[in-house]
């Protein structure tokens, strides 16, 4: 999804997309069901943030209603090989 100034949120492992290349999106809206493709060994989705094409952290954009110490602790358990967030 292309969010604008720079900003693209990318999206794997759907077993079924619910949108088209080029259609407008909003907040909310359903873009796809998640799967379990490729080499994954379970049902997730793979997401990216990328900032002019480069990948940034995605923790940069999650949890803005967590205060100092818990976003702290997000962000060090972020830095781990295969955190999982949800």
């Amino acid at each position: 999804i292309n969010h604008g100034f720079g900003y693209q949120t990318l999206y794997g492992h759907f077993s079924k997309l619910n949108c088209k290349e080029g259609q407008s999106v909003n907040r909310g809206d359903l873009i796809g069901f998640v799967g379990n493709t490729g080499k994954s060994v379970g049902p997730h989705l793979h997401y990216e943030v990328h900032k002019n094409g480069a990948p940034v952290n995605p923790i940069n954009y999650y949890f803005n209603d967590l205060n100092a110490h818990e976003y702290q602790q997000i962000l060090e358990a972020s830095q781990h090989p295969s955190q999982s967030f949800d």
